[in-house]
């Protein structure tokens, strides 16, 4: 099955994407993959007819996350060569997506443990 016209990407776009050669098969199912996801959250029956350059951005990296990890591991390791994946990415992308271009509040949110602050001394309590 080739990819539809109206693709969210092409051939060369994944494999530019992801800096080394792509199959069109593989292609043709990320794609139809990222339009699953996509579709009910643009409440659309059909692909766009011209894309916004948002739109094309968060296609091709949920492409690329569509091809690179299609069981959604969290790692891989093969000998010693290991790989580990943004379980959250995808979330965030296809929540950033439902707020029309807005980064998702949990983007924004600091990540990391933070030491409750110190309090400030109060001169008045010298006394």
């Amino acid at each position: 099955m080739p990819l539809p016209d109206d693709a969210l990407f092409t051939v060369a776009d994944l494999g530019d994407w992801l800096h080394k050669p792509v199959t069109e098969p593989a292609t043709v199912m990320a794609e139809r993959v990222v339009w699953g996801w996509l579709r009910p959250i643009l409440e659309a029956t059909e692909r766009p007819a011209e894309q916004s350059a948002e739109l094309f951005s968060w296609a091709i990296e949920l492409g690329g996350i569509a091809h690179e990890n299609p069981a959604g591991l969290s790692s891989k390791q093969i000998g010693p060569f290991q790989e580990q994946y943004s379980a959250e990415r995808r979330e965030e992308i296809l929540a950033e997506v439902a707020t029309g271009g807005q980064p998702a509040a949990s983007a924004l949110a600091p990540r990391g443990r933070f030491p409750k602050a110190r309090r400030y001394p109060d001169p008045a309590e010298r006394c």
